[in-house]
């Protein structure tokens, strides 16, 4: 006899991220009678992409599933979904409910989970080459074993940027032994947009204090690389050993070209209601970095967010909003994303909450901002209420005083 055809709803789950892994599992936890189909173009299931740059590792011929089974997420074993991994997708029909497939294959959907994140953005494409180094940038598990066994060499590295993935490599590159120099052409210091210039200059001077080369502006642009044109024919003979490694860190592009011609609004992600639904479509829904949503803390603005909690929560939400639409339960609350990140450099702990960027003053708390090592609270304010808050420490000195903050912010 044939194979009985599955009439069951097909949702599919563009990106196999953290945000599209809670999705899947928001719908599970709704008992949604569907075939859910979760689609990423890496061949490893849901992992912790922050912890990439978070840990030194020991030379092993075994690196990249060393890192992999270090970054490993609860839950991406589950096996109630189908993973379609080393998969991309190539365009999408909203209106025809099908995608294309990197393999050539279309996939007929019933409904539709965006998460298909973002990607490195670089100086210089696929279109040249710089002659004095090799340039790469950190975003997934294959690009981690090739840094990381870099570092291991102790060799020169240069990094471009001064956000959270620049910080956190120098930090790491320091500790393989590294010799580091880093490029900020456009800021004076670490986190400036966050934090202000006051604290990011402080951090910029901790840099410099523990060993790596920091330079800003005019000094940065001058060691800023240009590429050359492309080769024709066999490339030139110039080993990869002879080119020191320069790493970009200078931001992120969201992952939105495969989404054209749908008539969306694509101009920084893709837009979406308080619920995560892409308008106009009832069956369409985003989540994670690449959603664009009603900003809960700036009224009648959008935000767009790159942060492992935010791609947790409009996940999950996307997934009850989803599962709603099907006719499984109903979503009562949207999207009131409470914004927290946290990082360490060189030992120092970095943890911010709010939304700083909004504010137009910042008090101190506790603490000097220019010794930040000896742990410094700031709350950001607007209009005289706060809006944000951020605390270095080195220790736990003012924990309690950061706790009593957020819980205020919480509360506005």
């Amino acid at each position: 006899m044939p194979p009985v055809a599955d009439r069951r709803p097909h949702i599919a789950v563009v990106g196999s991220g953290i945000a599209g892994l809670r999705a899947a599992d928001a719908l599970l936890k709704r008992e949604v009678d569907a075939r859910i189909v979760v689609f990423g173009d890496e061949p490893h299931r849901t992992y912790n992409r922050p912890g990439l740059t978070k840990k030194r590792y020991p030379l092993s011929d075994a690196l990249e599933s060393t890192i992999a089974e270090d970054v490993r997420v609860k839950g991406a074993e589950n096996d109630a979904v189908t993973w379609r991994l080393g998969t991309a997708v190539r365009s999408a029909d909203l209106s025809g409910r099908t995608l294309r497939l990197s393999t050539g294959e279309t996939f007929e959907y019933d409904a539709l989970v965006i998460a298909a994140g973002v990607r490195p953005r670089t100086a210089f494409g696929d279109g040249g080459e710089c002659a004095l180094h090799t340039h790469r940038t950190l975003r997934g598990l294959g690009d981690a074993r090739y840094v990381h066994q870099r570092l291991q060499a102790s060799e020169k590295v240069t990094i471009t940027g001064a956000g959270f993935v620049a910080c956190e490599l120098a930090s790491l590159a320091k500790e393989y032994g590294c010799e580091v120099l880093m490029l900020e052409a456009l800021r004076r210091g670490p986190f400036e947009s966050l934090l202000g210039e006051r604290l990011a200059t402080a951090l910029g001077r901790r840099l410099v204090q523990h060993g790596i080369t920091f330079l800003t502006g005019d000094s940065a642009r001058e060691l800023l690389c240009a590429a050359e044109p492309s080769h024709v024919g066999p490339p030139p003979d110039r080993s990869l050993s002879d080119r020191s490694l320069f790493i970009e860190a200078i931001g992120s592009v969201p992952n939105v070209e495969w989404l054209d011609g749908n008539g969306l609004d694509l101009s920084d992600g893709v837009r979406v209601d308080a619920y995560m639904r892409v308008s106009p479509w009832a069956n369409v829904f985003a989540a994670g970095d690449v959603a664009r949503y009603p900003d809960p803390w700036t009224a009648g603005s959008l935000t767009r967010r790159e942060f492992w909690k935010n791609a947790i929560d409009t996940g999950d939400l996307a997934g009850r909003s989803l599962a709603s639409s099907l006719g499984y339960g109903s979503v009562t609350s949207p999207i009131g994303y409470f914004p927290s990140m946290s990082t360490e450099v060189l030992g120092l702990r970095i943890q911010i909450a709010g939304d700083p960027r909004t504010s137009d003053a910042m008090e101190v708390v506790c603490g000097d901002p220019d010794e930040p090592e000896q742990g410094v609270l700031v709350a950001y304010l607007r209009e005289g209420t706060a809006v944000g808050a951020a605390y270095l420490d080195k220790g736990a000195r003012y924990n309690s005083a950061y706790i009593k903050l957020l819980r205020s912010l919480r509360e506005r």
